[in-house]
C-alpha cells in the first residue's frame, strides 16, 4: 500500500523513478519542500476532520432535543381543550352579561324596566368588558315575570314598543356588543289567540295544543290521563270547561303545552325565529327544549319516590325525547344559516346528557350552556370541584360544543345567598375555564336574595297562589330585585314611586364598587379583559397539577403562545403553601396577577418562586408565568 508521503513524492517526480544519472535533488531543499507540502496536507486533513466533527455534534444535539419534546409532549396528559389554533368565533371568545329587563333600568318612571332605560345603560356594560347581551324573555306575556306568550312576534308592552327594541338592538351593536334573546318554544299563553281558538275547537287551531278527555272516575266525573305531573307538583293535566277536555300545561297552568306533532307549530316557530332574526338579534337561547314532545300513547310513568311531587317520578315519557330535539333541528336550521350582513348568529340549548349523547345535535347547537358550577352543593372540596369541571369538560370536547358557563339566572337563588364567601372563587373559576363566561345582573355587585319581601310586595303568580305561609319558599322574587346605581331613591332604578319589588337595602351600589380599585367590579372588568388577549386562556389546553380536599389549581398553557396563566384556589379555611416544582413547564418566577376574596383582591409587585406559593383561606390566586 503506497503511504500518503510516498505519493507525494511521487507527484513531485512526476510519477516516474529519477534516473541515477540524473542530478539528485539537493537533500535540504527536497526535505523542505516536502514538509511544507506535508504541513499544508495535515492542515487540510484536520480542517475536514474538525467539520466532520462539528457536524457530527450537530446532529447528535439535535436528535437530544427532539427527543427531550418527544419525551414531553408524549408524556404530557390528555387536554380537554384542543391545542389547534383556531379562529375563534364571537361568541367563543366572549363575555356574556344575562340582563333581567324588569330589573334592570326604569325610563318612563312606571316602575318596571324598559327597552330605553336598558339602552341608556349600554356604556355601562361596555366599561364591565361585556361582549354579548343576553335578554330574559321578552315576547309579549299575559303576566310580568311569566313565560305564557301571547304574541310570539311582539314584545312585553310594559318594555316599549318594537321600535324602542330596534333602537336598543341598534345602539348595543354600535358599542360592539352583540344581542341574543330567549325564545319560548314548550308553550303559550292561555290567553293567546291560539288557545281561545283550541279551547273552541275552531280550526286551524284546534290541535295546536295537546288535548285529551281523560278516564271516568267512580262517581263519573273526569279524571287526568295519566300519572304525569307538572313542574310544580300536582297534575300536568288541567280541565278545560269550555271544551270539556283536558289540555297538558308541564309548566303553570296558565302555561298550556304546544303540540309539536300538528306541523303547523314547527312553521310557527320557524316564522317567529326569522321575525326576531330579521329585528337584529345575533342569536337564541332555546328555553325547556327538553319538553317539547311527549310520548304519544301518553303512557304512565315510573314512581321513584312516595310522594306525588315532580322529582318521585322518572318523566320518561315527558322530557328529552329525542324528537324535541328534531324539533329545534327543524325550526332553526335553515333560518340560522342565512347571514345577515355575513354576520354568523348562534343558538344556544341548555347542555344536558340527551343533547350531548346524540351527535345527531352536534351541529345545531354550536354552543350549549351549563349551570353545573351552580349544582354544587353550597359547600364543596378541591377534589369534587375537580371531578365536576373534568366531566363537564370531557362532554364537551366530545360533542365539540363550546361551553358557556352560567352561573345564577332569575329562577335560581343568587350565588353569594348560596354559596357565601365561595361564590367569588367561583365567578373567577368560571372566567378562566375554557369556554365563555356569563354574568347574571346584579352577580358583578355581589347581589344576595332580599328574603324581606313581604307577602303583599310578591309579584311572583307561583308564590301569591302558595299563600302567606309557604310564599317565601318558591318565590323567585327575591334574586329579581331592582339593579342597583347609586344611592339616591330607589337606587337609580326608578323614579315611580314604588319600583315593581323593593330595592335589596343590604346590597353595594355600581357607583360604590367602581370607585373601589379593589372591589369585585372592578377585579371582574380587568380579568376579563386578560382573557379576551390571551391566546391560552381563550384557546389553551387546562391540566390540574395540584388538587386536594382543600385546593383546586389549575394551568392555561397554549403551544403557540410562551405565556401561560395559574389559578390557585384554597377552597378550605387554612392558611396553604404550595409547591408546584414537579409542574416543569411552568417558569421557577411567576408574576402575581390578583389575589381575590370576598371583601376585595389585592395584587404583588415582587415576583413568586414557583415551589413557595401562599393561599390564604378562600382566596383565589392567578398567577402568569413563562412557559418552559
Amino acid at each position: 500500500m503506497v503511504s500518503s508521503s510516498d505519493s507525494e513524492d511521487d507527484r513531485l517526480r512526476g510519477g516516474r523513478r529519477v534516473p541515477s544519472s540524473a542530478p539528485p535533488i539537493p537533500k535540504k531543499t527536497y526535505i523542505i519542500k516536502s514538509s511544507a507540502v506535508q504541513k499544508r496536507k495535515l492542515q487540510c486533513s484536520r480542517l475536514m476532520r474538525n467539520k466532520w466533527f462539528i457536524a457530527g455534534m450537530s446532529a447528535l444535539i439535535l436528535l437530544i432535543i427532539l427527543a427531550i419534546v418527544l419525551g414531553v409532549t408524549l408524556g404530557k396528559k390528555s387536554s380537554a381543550v384542543p391545542v389547534e389554533p383556531v379562529h375563534l368565533k364571537w361568541w367563543q371568545n366572549a363575555t356574556i352579561y344575562r340582563c333581567y329587563v324588569t330589573s334592570y333600568a326604569d325610563s318612563d318612571g312606571d316602575g318596571l324596566g324598559d327597552f330605553k332605560g336598558l339602552q341608556e345603560r349600554l356604556p355601562y356594560l361596555k366599561e364591565l368588558g361585556i361582549d354579548v347581551l343576553w335578554l330574559s324573555p321578552i315576547q309579549n306575556t299575559n303576566t310580568i315575570t311569566g313565560t305564557d306568550v301571547i304574541d310570539i312576534t311582539a314584545v312585553k308592552v310594559e318594555y316599549g314598543q318594537l321600535q324602542d327594541f330596534r333602537e336598543l338592538v341598534i345602539s348595543a351593536k354600535l358599542l360592539g356588543i352583540k344581542v341574543i334573546m330567549d325564545i319560548i318554544l314548550n308553550h303559550s299563553g292561555s290567553a293567546h289567540k291560539w288557545f281561545k281558538q283550541s279551547q273552541s275547537s275552531t280550526p286551524p287551531y284546534r290541535d295546536y295544543y295537546i288535548w285529551n278527555k281523560g278516564k271516568v272516575g267512580t262517581d263519573a266525573k273526569p279524571l287526568p290521563p295519566n300519572n304525569w305531573v307538572s313542574m310544580y307538583n300536582g297534575s300536568a293535566w288541567q280541565w278545560s270547561e269550555i271544551r270539556q277536555e283536558y289540555y297538558l300545561r308541564q309548566f303553570w297552568r296558565n302555561e298550556p303545552d304546544l303540540n309539536y306533532r300538528h306541523p303547523q307549530i314547527v312553521q310557527e316557530m320557524k316564522s317567529a325565529a326569522t321575525f326576531w332574526l330579521d329585528m337584529g338579534v345575533d342569536g337564541f337561547y332555546v328555553r325547556d327544549v327538553a319538553f317539547l314532545y311527549e310520548d304519544a300513547q301518553l303512557s304512565d310513568e315510573s314512581q321513584l319516590g312516595n310522594t306525588q311531587d315532580y322529582a318521585s317520578f322518572s318523566h320518561n315519557f315527558t322530557r328529552d325525547l329525542p324528537e324535541s330535539y328534531q324539533a329545534v333541528n327543524d325550526i332553526f336550521a335553515s333560518v340560522m344559516m342565512m347571514p345577515r350582513l355575513g354576520e354568523e348568529r348562534i343558538l344556544f340549548v341548555e347542555a344536558n346528557e340527551r343533547v350531548m349523547s346524540d351527535e345527531r345535535w352536534w351541529q345545531t347547537y354550536q354552543s350549549m350552556t351549563t349551570n353545573a358550577l351552580y349544582k354544587l352543593n353550597s359547600t364543596f372540596d378541591g377534589l369534587q370541584l375537580k371531578a365536576l369541571v373534568n366531566q363537564s369538560l370531557e362532554a364537551f370536547n366530545k360533542t365539540r360544543a363550546w361551553p358557556t358557563w352560567t352561573l345564577g339566572d332569575e329562577t335560581h337563588s343568587r350565588i353569594y345567598s348560596k354559596f357565601n364567601q365561595l361564590a367569588v372563587g367561583l365567578q373567577m373559576i368560571q372566567i378562566f375555564l375554557p369556554g365563555s363566561s356569563s354574568i347574571y345582573y346584579g352577580e358583578e355587585l355581589q347581589f344576595s336574595n332580599n328574603m324581606a319581601i313581604k307577602y303583599e310586595e310578591t309579584v311572583d303568580g307561583a308564590a301569591k297562589e302558595a299563600g302567606t305561609v309557604n310564599y317565601n319558599l318558591i318565590s323567585r322574587d327575591p334574586f329579581r330585585t331592582p339593579m342597583k346605581w347609586n344611592t339616591s331613591r330607589h337606587a337609580g332604578f326608578t323614579s315611580a314611586a314604588n319600583p315593581w319589588l323593593p330595592v335589596n337595602n343590604n346590597d353595594p351600589t355600581v357607583d360604590s364598587l367602581k370607585s373601589r380599585s379593589n372591589s369585585l367590579w372592578n377585579t371582574i372588568k380587568d380579568m376579563v379583559a386578560i382573557k379576551k388577549t390571551s391566546l391560552a386562556l381563550t384557546n389553551g389546553t387546562i391540566e390540574f397539577p395540584i388538587v386536594d380536599t382543600d385546593i383546586f389549581s389549575f394551568t392555561r398553557v397554549h403551544a403557540w403562545n410562551n405565556t401561560g396563566f395559574l389559578i390557585v384556589w384554597n377552597v378550605g379555611s387554612q392558611r396553604k403553601t404550595l409547591s408546584f416544582y414537579n409542574t416543569t413547564y411552568i417558569s421557577n418566577e411567576m408574576t402575581v396577577i390578583r389575589k381575590i376574596k370576598t371583601e376585595g383582591s389585592r395584587t404583588e409587585t415582587s415576583p413568586v418562586k414557583k415551589s413557595d406559593v401562599t393561599v390564604e383561606p378562600k382566596e383565589v390566586a392567578i398567577f402568569s408565568f413563562w412557559k418552559q
